[in-house]
């Protein structure tokens, strides 16, 4: 199993995921929590200044303020504290951009904006690394164009604030490398458990037979896992019953059409043995019935051979490929359409194979009798090339032939099961099979039986 593709591993990177995402996520807040918080400090102190100063002021308006703090107060129009505010900024084009403003409030530079519970307005404003608060005060009994304007330069504090920033920064990453390690181990942790019931359930249906079958009902929660389990059960239970149909079906179809067959078998010798039989058109009719019985039998066989789970212990042995293949040609020369039809056996006399001598003559029967069924003149030859037996043809081909065959279709228009037949015991026995074939040009069929050719 791939582990990248694993359950195993996409719930270790969703932990991981997760956790690095929230740890993201918290920290952004609180560190903007805490300038919010540092910014709210600041302006409580600023407000409480400008308390004072502004008290001073309506017991002494002509006091000099500014000598009283480091920041500089202005009691003046909004247009003067415009002009007042552009002296900060040494840049010509950020006092352009002060100077064309007739209001604090209407300025581009302008950053976050507070009022205070005393019903002052502190501004905010940022530009080119300067950074300047102004706060604004109405006076009592005063013209109303006039207020009272404290402004702050805090840009050093900006800078002492951007090291405090890095710092954090630092913390932060250690903290996240941590939260990273805490994480993995975690989500190994989660993947074993979520996992480990996923494999216990696979070793449970990994039995040989139904007998060895552990059922898994009340194993596990009733939850997504115990509900799968109990639907393995289900499933294991009817395929159960299925196999044991088939296994009845295939006891009952083994005697029940054998014994008709071999009835019949007697019955036809014994009228070819009685003087009526020896006429010649009725011994053409009875020869045809001894044909149709002897291919009942062989279809009867391969379709049992073919339902059964195992082979059976078939074993190997060697025999003469030849001898196999001429058998086959003899058994349905019959079939051919024409007599000037000529069967070419091109295996060497003295090759022989090493495989299962009564899989290959199902095998290489069903293909003979697919080429003298479909082959009107010509010849049909059986060779050996390597480790492959081809089958070849001169007579009508095949339509689609290689994609139907993979799909056990019967790809032969009007040929019976044959190579279907085939297709399914190559599969069973894990021979290759090809198939070359043109419309009316012919076919060959080339059977890979991976066995070695050995040499009397």
């Amino acid at each position: 199993m791939n582990f990248i593709q694993s359950i195993r591993f996409r719930i270790i990177v969703a932990c991981v995921f997760f956790s690095i995402v929230v740890s993201v996520c918290y920290t952004w807040v609180t560190f903007f929590g805490l300038k919010y918080n540092s910014d709210e400090l600041f302006n409580w102190y600023l407000t409480q200044e400008a308390q004072v100063l502004l008290a001073q002021y309506q017991r002494a308006p002509q006091q000099d303020l500014s000598s009283m703090t480091s920041a500089q107060v202005r009691v003046t129009s909004e247009d003067k504290a415009l002009a007042t505010l552009a002296e900060y900024f040494p840049d010509p084009s950020v006092k352009a951009r002060i100077l064309r403003h007739q209001s604090l409030q209407e300025l581009d530079i302008l950053g976050p904006v507070f009022t205070t519970a005393q019903g002052f307005t502190i501004y905010e404003f940022s530009a080119r690394k300067k950074n300047i608060h102004v706060l604004k005060a109405a006076i009592e009994g005063g013209d109303l164009a006039t207020h009272f304007y404290y402004f702050a330069d805090v840009s050093g504090f900006v800078n002492y604030d951007n090291n405090s920033e890095k710092r954090i920064l630092n913390k932060f990453i250690n903290v996240l490398v941590v939260i990273f390690l805490l994480s993995l181990i975690i989500g190994f942790w989660l993947a074993k458990q979520v996992v480990s019931p996923l494999t216990r359930l696979a070793s449970s249906v990994d039995a040989d037979n139904y007998q060895q079958y552990q059922q898994n009902r009340g194993k596990y929660y009733n939850d997504e896992i115990g509900f799968l389990a109990k639907q393995i059960d289900r499933f294991v239970a009817k395929s159960h019953q299925m196999i044991e149909r088939e296994k009845a079906f295939s006891r009952d179809v083994s005697h029940e059409l054998r014994t008709p067959l071999a009835t019949s078998r007697a019955a036809i010798e014994l009228a070819l043995a009685a003087p009526e039989g020896q006429q010649q058109h009725m011994a053409k009719f009875l020869n045809r019935a001894v044909r149709a019985n002897a291919d009942m039998s062989h279809l009867i066989e391969t379709f049992l051979l073919l339902g059964k789970q195992e082979q059976d212990g078939e074993q190997h042995s060697q025999f003469d490929l030849h001898e196999l293949v001429q058998c086959s040609m003899n058994k349905h020369g019959y079939l051919k359409r024409s007599p000037d039809i000529e069967s070419v056996n091109l295996i060497a006399p003295s090759l022989m194979l090493v495989t299962s001598k009564r899989y290959l003559a199902i095998v290489l029967d069903n293909l003979i009798r697919n080429a003298y069924q479909h082959t009107y003149q010509g010849q049909i030859v059986v060779s050996m090339k390597g480790s492959c037996i081809v089958v070849e043809d001169s007579g009508e081909g095949m339509v689609c032939s290689q994609a139907a065959a993979e799909r056990h279709d019967n790809v032969l228009e009007k040929s019976g099961l044959g190579l279907s037949i085939v297709s399914r015991l190559c599969e069973k026995l894990g021979w290759q099979i090809t198939i070359d074939s043109e419309r009316e040009q012919g076919t060959a069929i080339i059977i890979d039986v991976t066995a070695a050719a050995l040499p009397q």
